[in-house]
């Protein structure tokens, strides 16, 4: 594998994540003017999570070709198990934030004084 393979590979491992690390670039701005509180820290908090989520993901999905490229054909063979496990743990984060964003929401609607009860 030559290195503008690499390249490639590198470049679509985060080209395909691209608009969900957009969205959340957004998301991240929209609340930028919310009210100042626990609710805008727990959403905050969730959209930053969930970046470093998608990108530990994109992390995860290239370290294999790196391996592979650096000639370290042994490593791949032993990270197999590991990489199953990373990526529980990534799985288990991003359903953390999730929970953290969906707790946010429903305490924002919550707190709006024309939201019906």
């Amino acid at each position: 594998m030559d290195s503008s393979q690499l390249l490639f590979s590198l470049l679509t491992s985060v080209g395909v994540r691209m608009p969900v690390i957009i969205a959340l670039g957004v998301a991240i701005i929209l609340l930028a003017d919310a009210p100042a509180g626990r609710v805008r820290t727990v959403a905050r908090s969730g959209l930053a999570v969930l970046l470093g989520a998608v990108l530990a993901e994109a992390l995860l999905t290239v370290l294999p070709v790196l391996l592979v490229v650096q000639g370290k054909f042994d490593a791949v063979a032993s990270l197999s198990s590991s990489m199953g496990v990373a990526r529980f743990v990534v799985a288990l984060i991003q359903a953390g934030a999730f929970v953290a964003l969906a707790w946010a929401l429903v305490h924002g609607l919550r707190q709006r004084p024309d939201a019906p009860r």
